[in-house]
């Protein structure tokens, strides 16, 4: 029985699937455009027909882990309509979620910035920037109408996302997982409570 021919579009995300796999565990560097042909059971030429080089795969890792069918940032379409925690909490929720469903994308990201290759630079220029610049702007209204003390919305919004990235290196990187296990949700509820009793203004 023969095997079924995939459409174009389901061998680009085949390779990309596989071409993360193997950065996240070898690095950029340390992975061979055959070393992906052999995973994926194709020739290095038909990756080629799909990404001219293998810096291309990059990009394509990034929208595979972070856009819907649509091409849309998931996260943002998350926080469309949300407001004051439920900003911090959507956001919290969804990354540790992410990460613990798959932690390869960000064990590739830890790995690009150890061995200097150029994916981590394209992430925080694209979809790292981005969910900062956003959160800095939520604070920085907070700020304004008077529910937060004056501070650096984005210093605030990089302390708030340090939190939540460094658990989810804990957990799922490092092994703390084994020893420490509290539902995602408690989790991100204490560390907006967190954030909140330290930078909300003291009313008199």
């Amino acid at each position: 029985m023969s095997k079924k021919r995939l459409t174009a579009k389901e061998r680009s995300g085949q390779i990309v699937r596989v071409a993360m796999r193997l950065f996240s565990q070898k690095g950029f560097k340390g992975t061979t455009t055959r070393e992906i042909a052999e995973k994926a059971g194709i020739s290095e030429a038909i990756i080629f027909r799909h990404f001219a080089k293998k810096e291309a795969l990059y990009s394509a890792i990034i929208d595979m882990q972070c856009n819907d069918r649509q091409g849309q940032s998931v996260m943002m379409k998350k926080l469309e309509g949300k407001e004051g925690r439920d900003v911090f909490r959507e956001i919290a929720v969804y990354l540790m979620q992410k990460h613990e469903d798959d932690p390869t994308f960000m064990k590739l990201l830890m790995f690009s910035a150890l061995e200097e290759s150029n994916l981590s630079d394209i992430f925080i220029k694209t979809r790292g920037l981005e969910i900062m610049d956003y959160l800095a702007k939520h604070i920085g209204s907070l700020i304004k109408d008077g529910s937060f003390r004056k501070v650096n919305a984005h210093l605030a919004a990089r302390a708030f996302l340090g939190m939540v990235l460094h658990y989810s290196m804990t957990q799922e990187v490092y092994g703390m997982k084994k020893f420490f296990k509290i539902p995602i949700r408690k989790v991100a509820d204490t560390f907006v409570d967190i954030f909140f009793e330290g930078i909300e203004r003291r009313r008199v």
